[in-house]
């Protein structure tokens, strides 16, 4: 049963993919952050099939980084949670490594096609774990890490134009007020909150079509 959250929450991967433009409706994003335990839709993505993907690609990236490495923190070892008055923003990097440089490099394995959320993800990480008691006044860079290819971030990149981007889109999913619906089937076939709990919900691929009169 639907159940409103006693302040808001914020997973990293919702944030990027609103701040990427990835998701255009942010009332969806906005819901997750003001409620839990919702009907969640059935998916036909195979997880299972990514999730071994996904962990044979980090085992390989963990193989080597080791030569080279003082400490590597993976997955669960990498949950924090950080908090902005009533909001808590969360998040799980795959994968930090410390380097014999003293330098923290944050990685994160993508096993599809490369997004421009893939790499705004690895910037909120970054930003985000320069407070966490661990890496403060450490350096901080970051890498997006695909099957044939890599994207290094600079640590100069999280700065404080960044942080103020943002700002922006956690005051949106903060205000009580919330944004507007913005349906479609490009979305709606992805997103997990039923039409229990958003009657716009657009369940069929049905094209607005009319004639021209020429």
């Amino acid at each position: 049963m639907t159940t409103s959250r006693n302040g808001s929450y914020v997973w990293i991967t919702w944030l990027s993919k609103l701040m990427a433009g990835d998701t255009q409706c942010q009332w969806g994003a906005w819901f997750k952050a003001h409620h839990t335990e919702y009907k969640k839709a059935p998916s036909d993505f195979p997880r299972a099939l990514w999730q071994v993907e996904h962990t044979k690609t980090l085992n390989e990236l963990c193989d080597e980084c080791k030569p080279n490495a003082v400490s590597m923190f993976k997955e669960n070892q990498n949950k924090f949670t950080l908090k902005r008055g009533r909001m808590a923003i969360a998040g799980q990097p795959d994968l930090i490594v410390l380097d014999k440089l003293n330098n923290f490099t944050i990685y994160d394995v993508k096993t599809g096609q490369p997004r421009q959320s893939d790499i705004i993800q690895v910037l909120l990480y970054m930003a985000c774990l320069r407070y966490m008691p661990l890496y403060k006044n450490k350096q901080l860079s970051g890498c997006v890490v695909y099957k044939v290819n890599r994207t290094p971030i600079p640590a100069t990149a999280a700065d404080e134009t960044f942080n103020g981007q943002i700002k922006h889109f956690l005051n949106i999913l903060d205000s009580e007020c919330p944004p507007p619906k913005l349906p479609s089937h490009a979305e709606c076939c992805y997103c997990e909150i039923t039409s229990e709990d958003c009657h716009d919900r657009i369940e069929n691929n049905e094209t607005q079509c009319a004639d021209l009169p020429f």
